[in-house]
């Protein structure tokens, strides 16, 4: 009867040690520019790299710029702030609707792009082709142990 107590309360935790709330988790933020402006509206998405023996590295994290470029990692599964602590592969998309040719306006100092919320006018102008590195995984960052303020994505065209 005991081994059935214990059983029954082991099982649970096992089962939630598999889904990523045993992975220990620090606060992740940074900045995102473009062409050195602070690019606006865009999407920061992390994928933690399995090391060594490890199959499941953990749930992916993601952000969205604002108007500084500045954001703030959260894990999708469980939602929660920050990234699993060790190296991630990193993925930048652009602002939503950013495809067709309309240019995207400076801020009134011209220190950053702004897109709007507005499907129709979130745009870029037809030259930018968001180059495939910005969203390929080969661009990666490292969360330590104590957390990070500090990522920096400086894109270049």
């Amino acid at each position: 009867m005991r081994g059935l107590w214990f059983a029954a309360i082991l099982l649970p935790l096992l089962i939630d040690a598999g889904c990523n709330r045993g992975l220990p988790v620090a606060p992740a933020s940074g900045t995102v520019t473009l062409d050195g402006k602070p690019l606006a509206g865009a999407t920061v998405t992390t994928q933690p790299i399995a090391s060594g023996d490890s199959r499941n590295p953990g749930s992916g994290s993601f952000g969205h710029t604002d108007e500084q470029g500045h954001f703030e990692l959260e894990i999708v599964e469980p939602a929660q702030k920050g990234a699993i602590i060790g190296t991630h592969r990193v993925m930048i998309s652009p602002p939503a609707g950013s495809k067709s040719r309309e240019q995207p306006k400076q801020s009134a100092d011209g220190s950053h792009l702004i897109w709007s919320d507005d499907q129709k006018s979130n745009r870029i102008y037809a030259g930018l082709k968001w180059p495939k590195a910005f969203n390929d995984g080969s661009l990666t960052i490292e969360v330590p142990l104590s957390g990070t303020d500090s990522l920096r994505f400086d894109l270049k065209r």
